[in-house]
């Protein structure tokens, strides 16, 4: 890298391109050159909001620039491969919101691109850098939770429905990053998906998942834009102990000492020799709320990105764990065209 702040383009400046533009331009190692967007007004909004940027209505604009080391990819998710793939092959760091890419054969194609030219590649999966979350896996990491039994998440809101997406692309990418991150990167064998289309044709505002893995765990996804609340929910429950992160909540996590004991039922004489001697007892010991003090997942997100561009470091939502979210959500979109039937997550290909 040379000296001085990294010189950063963003193209696309939408529904959640501003919060990107406002973080990138916080960072003191960091200097926002332009931004490419198409549509005029967001131009001129753009303008107003952000002084100092320069504006173009093309990509072309930032990946022709030799000066840009490093781009932003802020656009609708259905030009993510295309958008991404030209980046790299212009010679750019990438930062793409989520999902990479609608096919799992497109997201390893970019991850394969980036290591063949030696670039950072990163998919915004903001999530894994918010501290609630982070603590809950270092909770299961160590064991806190005993064996994980089951989880289930929930994403749900009355709003914001897209029309080049439905609820399973634009919100269960959260969820699922965070399902994997939690179980330390295991991908599920399979998932079954079941939606509605009630407010759109074609397009299931709301979506019900199960996931798989191998050994017998599962969990189940709900995603929707039609609900009278706003939830943003992450459960599971373990054999010893059971934690809810929520992301509406003050207290962001909670844990729960309970869950349900086997043990051994006495005998006539009372030494415990029955063979099928089980009794099921119920635990509900403390409930603990944990202190957790973090600052705002976007800016760790966008700074771990720009670490890793001057590092080279691989990023913690680099190709391998975006590429796994996309074959989710894939195997996911398959099962739904198929009725709900279970569909099988494309496996990791071997190194």
């Amino acid at each position: 890298m040379k000296p001085g702040p990294i010189v950063v383009a963003q193209l696309g400046c939408g529904y959640w391109g501003p919060n990107l533009l406002r973080n990138l331009r916080a960072q003191p190692d960091c200097r926002v050159k332009r931004v490419c967007e198409p549509r005029a007004e967001r131009r001129a909004y753009v303008a107003e909001t952000f002084s100092g940027v320069e504006l173009a209505g093309h990509a072309a604009a930032a990946l022709d620039d030799p000066e840009i080391a490093a781009v932003v990819v802020a656009t609708p998710a259905d030009t993510h491969h295309a958008l991404t793939r030209a980046a790299l092959l212009a010679g750019k760091h990438v930062l793409v919101e989520k999902p990479l890419a609608l096919e799992v054969n497109h997201a390893e194609e970019l991850g394969a691109l980036a290591a063949e030219r030696g670039l950072v590649l990163m998919a915004g999966h903001t999530f894994l850098y918010n501290a609630a979350v982070r603590f809950v896996r270092e909770l299961v990491a160590a064991g806190e939770l005993g064996d994980l039994l089951y989880a289930y998440t929930q994403r749900l809101n009355l709003g914001q429905a897209r029309t080049d997406v439905n609820a399973w692309w634009n919100l269960a990418p959260h969820d699922v990053s965070i399902l994997l991150y939690l179980l330390g990167g295991e991908l599920p064998e399979s998932v079954a998906l079941h939606g509605a289309c009630r407010i759109q044709p074609g397009i299931e505002d709301v979506v019900f998942g199960l996931l798989r893995w191998p050994g017998g765990l599962t969990a189940h996804v709900h995603a929707s834009w039609l609900d009278p609340g706003k939830v943003r929910r992450v459960t599971l429950v373990g054999s010893r102990k059971m934690v809810v992160y929520d992301d509406m909540a003050e207290a962001r996590v909670t844990i729960a000492d309970k869950g349900v004991d086997r043990v051994p039922r006495a005998g006539e004489r009372m030494d415990y020799d029955r063979p099928d001697g089980w009794h099921l007892l119920h635990r509900a010991g403390d409930v603990v709320i944990p202190r957790i003090a973090g600052e705002e997942p976007l800016r760790v997100e966008v700074r771990h990105f720009l670490d890793c561009v001057r590092s080279g470091a691989t990023p913690l939502t680099g190709p391998g764990h975006a590429r796994d979210v996309v074959a989710v959500l894939a195997a996911g979109e398959q099962s739904l065209r198929a009725g709900g039937a279970e569909a099988p997550v494309a496996p990791r290909r071997p190194e």
